[in-house]
């Protein structure tokens, strides 16, 4: 299992007065791996122990060019040494080159720029609920609609709007007006519609916190046809998804999608935070000066950052890349189910998650970290993989046959079943 820095102090990856302090200063939100990472090059990190590790995590889904990629460095470096804060009072270059780019790449909108996935995400909620106006038929406030076991944010908007019940519960009550549905079941949609006025619908194209539940291109066009309809937003979290991972500029991009929104963050400044939301369609002219702002949003070193990521996402092969080094992982996972270790494989490009059956993913992920090679457990039984898109086939290999003879090794009495009711 994942442990705090509290029960690792001893462990020689930590360094014993950061773990002190950790333990002392740190809001112990996180259950933390025991190991203290201080540098990073590629998809190679090094521990305080001095150990290079191989990451297949990437600050989940953030340096998805690596780490310290020298194009992103460069350019952090150049802009820091020129301006770094100026507020959104003033104009910037790197801002106003960075919108028209991010504009090109959703096929067209204005952009609002944040700090994180979730403030990006409380842009399109802002933009839903005003465009809906203050009263829908009957004196009920027009909803947004989302899915079960989605996940857009921690602020308590998004939290709302997230359907996992279990993170919103210690907050109760969450705010209303969000009503959510089970992924791919569009009478369930439908039935909303018919029932009340809705603002919006906001989705993940794949729902990555919940282990990669990849949702179907017939409910995706469904849930656009009934925004169209009836004249709510169509409005799309691309947070993880966005900026290459799924073998586009946009996952949606793969299913012939028109959102009015479509929110971005994770990967858009190489590890400097920063999110934002592509504002168009319908949605376009919504939001005027002083409907909502941020201090530090597109500030001139995070633009500048996003702009050299924008210029590494525009490069040539990027997406056939991603899609081959997504389908040789995948054909190491594959087998994992011919040879009932686990019960299913799920990937969109380099997002991918394996379902496991004998074993804790947990405790895979802490294996993993002994053989020198970072993974990711959403659950007990999920393993996800976020690689660097940029990874090699050899890397791709090492983490294959780790898993490989890992859950050969594991007896079959300690099995702990599928996964259940996230796609079904």
């Amino acid at each position: 299992m994942s442990c705090t820095v509290h029960e690792t102090s001893a462990d020689p990856r930590v360094s014993p007065d950061v773990a002190t302090l950790d333990a002392r200063y740190v809001l112990p939100t996180y259950a933390r791996n025991p190991l203290e990472l201080v540098s990073g090059a590629g998809a190679e990190v090094v521990g305080a122990d001095g150990v290079q590790y191989l990451d297949f995590v990437t600050g989940l889904s953030v340096s998805n060019f690596g780490h310290c990629h020298p194009h992103i460095v460069a350019a952090i470096q150049t802009q820091a040494s020129t301006l770094i804060h100026c507020s959104n009072l003033y104009v910037t270059r790197p801002q106003a080159e960075l919108a028209s780019r991010l504009s090109a790449m959703a096929n067209g909108g204005r952009v609002f720029f944040a700090n994180s996935g979730a403030e990006a995400n409380e842009v399109a909620i802002k933009v839903a609920k005003k465009r809906s106006g203050a009263a829908a038929e009957g004196g009920a406030s027009a909803v947004i609609v989302t899915l079960d076991r989605s996940f857009h944010g921690r602020t308590m908007a998004t939290l709302s709007a997230t359907g996992q019940p279990e993170k919103q519960a210690p907050f109760a009550p969450v705010l209303g007006g969000f009503v959510h549905v089970a992924v791919g079941d569009q009478a369930a949609l439908e039935a909303v519609f018919r029932r009340q006025k809705v603002a919006a619908v906001l989705m993940e194209p794949v729902l990555g916190e919940s282990g990669v539940v990849l949702v179907r291109e017939g409910f995706l066009k469904a849930a656009q046809a009934l925004c169209e309809e009836h004249d709510a937003l169509f409005m799309l979290d691309e947070v993880q998804t966005g900026l290459g991972r799924c073998g586009a500029p946009f996952a949606y991009q793969r299913f012939g999608l028109s959102p009015d929104v479509v929110t971005v963050a994770k990967t858009l400044a190489g590890g400097l935070p920063m999110g934002a939301a592509i504002v168009g369609g319908r949605a376009e002219n919504v939001l005027v000066a002083g409907d909502h702002g941020s201090t530090f949003g597109g500030g001139p070193v995070v633009a500048a950052a996003a702009n050299a990521v924008l210029d590494l996402v525009e490069g040539d092969g990027l997406f056939h890349r991603v899609e081959e080094a997504g389908a040789r992982l995948e054909g190491w996972l594959t087998p994992l189910v011919e040879r009932g270790m686990a019960c299913e494989v799920r990937r969109l490009g380099l997002m991918a998650a394996v379902d496991l059956v004998r074993v804790s993913a947990k405790q895979v992920v802490l294996d993993a970290l002994e053989a020198r090679i970072l993974l990711n457990a959403t659950s007990d039984v999920t393993l996800r993989f976020l690689p660097p898109l940029n990874v090699s086939d050899e890397q791709i290999d090492r983490v294959g046959s780790f898993l490989a003879a890992r859950l050969s090794a594991e007896p079959p009495e300690k099995g702990l079943g599928p996964r259940k009711g996230l796609d079904e």
